[in-house]
Formats: structure tokens, C-alpha cells, sequence
């Protein structure tokens, strides 16, 4: 518990049994759950989180691209119970183990959803060029068809209370969950939303994204998220 609310933790992972008890020892001990939402792993990530105690899940479901990102948090979502969800990549990227002055952010200020915003890029971020620069983009897209000002539309962590679940209509099961979760947050008149400036680690094992064609895909998405041309079956 913190300040009286229950906090969960999870993490969507795809082949990072190597370094997920790195990322799982950075934890505080005031988070209540913890959970693993393995995508298509092939190594051995279910067998090590299960070794470490915490609550693990499979979803092997991906979209048109063989991505299946957005449907473990999707997953994670539903069977979290706790009052604040956090989520954070299994590759050691976000600060999991400083999330207490982001919680009193949250709580003091009695946001619903608060993205952990990496821009500007703190002293020690590391993040390549190519892609602050498609982020950039993505921003002033969102900016531009929304009229919503957002600082960092692809940041893989956040907090969100978990009486909004059933407001942010999650649909997308691949990379675009992510600027899905954002928009249709900053889009709802009833979910007050924030951002927060974090730093981003070195990441651990290898990146699961094709940037360039993730980015193009996001562009769309995003385009046709404004004009309704998104049909789900």
C-alpha cells in the first residue's frame, strides 16, 4: 500500500527472461501486486517470473504485424486489482524503483491518468536521435488534429487509476496501444490527465520494434484515429 491505495505493477514482456529479475528487484517494497503478461516469448521469461513469486499470464494474441504489445497490457489491465496500475517495459528502461514522488504527483493532484513523460531528455536518458525525433512528430500530429498538447505520446509508462478502465475503450493490440491509451485519455472529459518528467535507462536485451515502420504505422494510426477510419472486428 501507498498512502492507502493499492498499487500494481505489471509488465508486457516478449523474450526478456534474461534481465526481468533485474527489473523485478527494483521494485519498492509498498507495491501490493506485481504481474508478467508474456506475448510469444520463447525463452524462458514465464518460467522466470513464476520462479520469482509474482503473478504471471500469457496472451499470445497479436495484430496484423505479429505484435502483440497492446493486448498484455490489455490483459494486464483487466486482472490487475489494484487502485493505481503501473506498467513499465521488461527491458530495465523506466525508473520502476522511483515511482513514489511520481504517486504523490498523482495522488496531491487526484490525476486519473498521468504519463511518464521523458522530454527533454534529463542528464543520463538514453534514447537515439531517430527516435526522439519520431516522437517529436507524433506530438505535433496529436497537437494538430486533437488540439492537445502532449509531451511524450509513446512513453511506455504511466499511472492510471483503475476506475477509468472501462472509459479509455482499449482496443489495439499491437505498438499503437500506447498512443491509443494517451488519446483516448486526454480525449475524455471525465479523466483528468498529467504528465510527469522521468528519465529513461539504458535498455537491457534487444528491441522488438522496426522504428522506422512502427513509426509509420503509428503516423496512420493516429490520422485515422482523428477521423474515425479504425474499424475493429
Amino acid at each position: 500500500m501507498y498512502r492507502g491505495k493499492k498499487i500494481t505493477v505489471y509488465f508486457p514482456c516478449r523474450n526478456e527472461g534474461s534481465h526481468l529479475a533485474s527489473v523485478l528487484k527494483e521494485i519498492p517494497d509498498f507495491v501490493d501486486e506485481i504481474i508478467v503478461v508474456s506475448n510469444c516469448s520463447t525463452d524462458n521469461t514465464v518460467e522466470v517470473a513464476k520462479k520469482l513469486g509474482v503473478q504471471v499470464y500469457t496472451d499470445d494474441r497479436v495484430d496484423s504485424h505479429g505484435i502483440g504489445y497492446g493486448f498484455a497490457h490489455i490483459t494486464a489491465i483487466n486482472k490487475a486489482t489494484g487502485d493505481i496500475l503501473i506498467p513499465a517495459d521488461g527491458d530495465c528502461t523506466y525508473p520502476i524503483g522511483k515511482i513514489a514522488p511520481i504517486l504523490d504527483f498523482f495522488i496531491d493532484n487526484k490525476m486519473d491518468f498521468v504519463s511518464c513523460n521523458r522530454y527533454p531528455l534529463k542528464t543520463g536518458t538514453h534514447i537515439p536521435f531517430k527516435l526522439q525525433l519520431g516522437v517529436h512528430i507524433l506530438n505535433l500530429q496529436i497537437r494538430i488534429l486533437f488540439n492537445k498538447k502532449i509531451n511524450d505520446s509513446l512513453s511506455g509508462m504511466w499511472l492510471m487509476n483503475s476506475s477509468i478502465k472501462n472509459k479509455l475503450n482499449l482496443h489495439e493490440g499491437g505498438w499503437n496501444l500506447s498512443p491509443e491509451i494517451k488519446i483516448n485519455a486526454l480525449l475524455n472529459p471525465e479523466i483528468k490527465f498529467g504528465e510527469y518528467h522521468i528519465s529513461q535507462n539504458i535498455r537491457e536485451g534487444s528491441s522488438h520494434q522496426k522504428y522506422f515502420k512502427t513509426g509509420i504505422n503509428h503516423l496512420l494510426w493516429i490520422f485515422k484515429r482523428k477521423f474515425n477510419m479504425i474499424k475493429y472486428v
